[in-house]
C-alpha cells in the first residue's frame, strides 16, 4: 500500500447480504415474534423471544427492538457467525453489537462498544484499561461519546499509521492535534496534507510547527487563507530565495501581501511595486521604500491614485514634489504632494502658488506663505488670476496698492485695494486720474480734507462724484450753497438733507 492509499476515497463496500432475499418462516416464529414485541405483559413477551429458533428472526429482532431484555434474548439465540456479524455491525443498539462481537471472539470491540456509549465510570474503566490494541483504541478515540475516553485513547496511541488514520477520520479537533503533537507522528508529507486539509487552525498550526522542509512550508503558505497561519510558516521560513518565490508567484494576493510586511530587501520590493496585480499589495511595498529614485518610477507608471499618493508622502525630494504638486493629473496626489513635509521653504510654496494651474493647490501654498514680498509677487504673476487676488489681504505695500487701482485690470479688484490706502495725497491722485467713475466716487468717499471736499464738490462734471465730495462736507454754508446752486436734483438732495444734520 503507498504512502497515501489510506487518504484516498473510501467509499463504503456494498455490504454482503447475509439475509437471503426470499426465506420461509414459519407461521408459529413469526406470531411469537409479534407477541414478543407487541404483548403487554413483558412476562408473555420474555417467554415468547425464549421460544424463537429461527435466527434470521431473532436477528431482526435484535437490531430493530427498543426492548432490551427483548432484544438480547434475541441475540442469544443467534448462533450464526454470518448473522453473529451482521448484528455486531448493524444493530441499532450498543449493547447487542457488545454482545455480538463478544460472541465472535472479537473482545476488544465488544469493550469498545460499551466504552464509546457508555459515560465514564470506574465500572467501564476496568474493562476499558484491559484495551491495548491500537485500533480499537482508534476506534474509542473517534466515536466516544464521553470526551474522557477519546483524549484517554489517543494518549495510548503510538502507531504512526494508526495516529495518521486518526487524524483524517475524527471529528473531534482536539483529539486531531493531540495525535499531531505526538512524537511518533512524524512522516512530513503526512504532516503537510494535514496543514493543507485541516479547517481547524489550532491542528493547522500544530502540524507546520513539526515541518522542517522549508519548500513544504511555502507550499501550503501559497495556498492558505488563514493570515494567523501563514504568518506561523512565514516565521518558520529562513530561506529568503523561498519567501521571495512565493511573494512573486503566489496566486492569492493575500498570501503576497503578508509577506510584504516581513520583507525588508528594498530591491524585492521594488520588484512587487512595480509588478505585482494587486494594487493592496503594491501599496503595503511601496510603504517600504525610501530610494527616491525607486519611487519617481513607481510615480511614473502606476495607475492606482492611492498607491501613489504613497509614493508621494515617502519622497524627500523638494524638487520632485513640486513638479508633483504642479503637474501631475491627480488632485489626490497633488494635495498629497504639496502636504508633504519635505517642503518647508516660502520660496518653494511662493514658486508652487505662481505657477499652478490647480486653484485649490495655489491655495494651499498661499496658507503656508507669511511674507509679503511673495504676497506681492505672487500678485504680479500667478498664472490663476484668482489666485493673484487672493494675496490682496495680506498686502499693505502702499505702491503696489496705487499700482492695483490704476492698472485698473478688474475694478472690484481695484476697489478692494483703494480700500486699503489711508494717504490722502495718494487718494486725490488717483482721483485726479479719472481712471473710472466708481474709483473716482470711492477715492473721494475716502478724503477728509475738507477744502479738497469743497473743490470736488464744485467742480467735478460727474454728479456722483460730487455726491460723494458732499457726503463728506461738513461745513453747513458750504452745503446750503450746494443745495440751491447744484445742476442736479439729487445732489441738491442730499446738500440739504446734511445741512439738517
Amino acid at each position: 500500500m503507498g504512502l497515501f492509499d489510506r487518504f484516498k476515497s473510501n467509499e463504503k463496500k456494498e455490504k454482503k447480504n447475509v439475509i437471503p432475499d426470499e426465506i420461509e418462516i414459519d407461521e408459529e416464529q413469526l406470531l411469537l415474534k409479534k407477541i414478543a414485541t407487541t404483548d403487554k405483559d413483558r412476562y408473555k413477551r420474555a417467554e415468547a423471544a425464549d421460544k424463537i429458533t429461527n435466527q434470521f428472526v431473532a436477528l431482526d429482532m435484535s437490531k430493530t427492538v427498543k426492548d432490551r431484555a427483548i432484544r438480547l434474548i434475541a441475540i442469544n439465540k443467534v448462533k450464526d457467525e454470518n448473522l453473529l456479524r451482521d448484528a455486531a455491525e448493524n444493530s441499532q443498539f450498543f449493547d447487542v453489537r457488545s454482545f455480538a462481537w463478544e460472541r465472535l471472539g472479537e473482545n476488544n470491540k465488544s469493550i469498545a462498544e460499551i466504552v464509546i456509549n457508555t459515560k465514564k465510570n470506574p465500572n467501564v474503566d476496568d474493562i476499558y484499561n484491559k484495551i491495548v490494541d491500537e485500533e480499537t483504541l482508534k476506534w474509542i478515540a473517534i466515536e466516544a461519546d464521553d470526551k474522557r475516553y477519546r483524549n484517554e485513547s489517543v494518549d495510548k496511541i503510538n502507531s504512526e499509521d494508526v495516529l495518521t488514520d486518526l487524524v483524517f477520520e475524527s471529528k473531534d479537533k482536539s483529539i486531531r492535534k493531540t495525535a499531531v503533537l505526538k512524537d511518533s507522528f512524524k512522516n512530513e508529507d503526512t504532516l503537510k496534507k494535514v496543514a493543507i486539509e485541516d479547517k481547524d487552525e489550532e491542528v493547522k498550526r500544530a502540524a507546520i510547527s513539526k515541518i522542517g522542509n522549508e519548500d513544504y512550508l511555502a507550499e501550503i503558505a501559497k495556498i492558505e487563507d488563514n493570515a494567523k497561519v501563514r504568518s506561523l510558516i512565514f516565521d518558520r521560513i529562513q530561506n529568503p530565495e523561498i519567501l521571495k518565490n512565493i511573494v512573486l508567484n503566489s496566486d492569492k494576493s493575500d498570501v503576497r501581501l503578508d509577506l510584504v510586511s516581513k520583507i525588508d530587501d528594498e530591491s524585492l520590493l521594488s520588484q512587487i511595486a512595480l509588478n505585482d496585480e494587486d494594487k493592496i499589495v503594491r501599496s503595503e511595498a511601496v510603504k517600504k521604500i525610501e530610494d527616491e529614485n525607486v519611487l519617481i518610477d513607481i510615480l511614473s507608471q502606476e495607475k492606482d491614485r492611492f498607491v501613489r499618493q504613497i509614493a508621494v508622502n515617502n519622497l524627500t525630494n523638494p524638487e520632485e514634489l513640486i513638479k508633483i504638486a504642479l503637474s501631475d493629473e491627480d488632485q489626490f496626489v497633488r494635495n498629497h504632494a504639496i502636504s508633504n513635509r519635505a517642503i518647508v521653504d516660502e520660496s518653494d510654496f511662493t514658486y508652487i502658488a505662481i505657477n499652478s494651474t490647480h486653484e485649490e493647490i495655489a491655495n494651499e501654498a498661499l496658507s503656508h506663505i507669511t511674507e509679503e514680498k511673495n504676497f506681492i509677487e505672487i500678485l504680479k504673476n500667478a498664472k490663476l488670476p484668482q489666485i493673484s487676488k487672493a494675496t490682496l489681504d495680506n498686502i499693505t505695500d502702499l505702491e503696489t496698492l496705487i499700482r492695483i487701482v490704476l492698472a485698473n485690470e478688474d475694478e472690484e479688484f481695484s476697489l478692494k485695494a483703494l480700500n486699503k490706502i489711508k494717504v490722502e495725497k495718494c487718494l486725490m491722485k488717483i482721483y485726479e486720474q479719472g481712471i473710472s467713475e466708481k474709483i473716482s466716487v470711492r477715492a473721494v468717499s475716502l478724503i477728509r480734507d475738507q477744502n479738497y471736499l469743497v473743490k470736488v464738490a464744485k467742480n467735478e462734471p460727474e454728479w456722483r462724484v460730487r455726491e460723494a465730495a458732499v457726503k463728506k462736507i461738513i461745513s453747513k454754508k458750504v452745503l446750503k450753497e450746494i443745495s440751491l446752486k447744484d445742476e442736479n436734483e439729487y445732489v441738491r438732495s442730499v446738500a440739504k438733507k446734511r445741512t439738517k444734520l
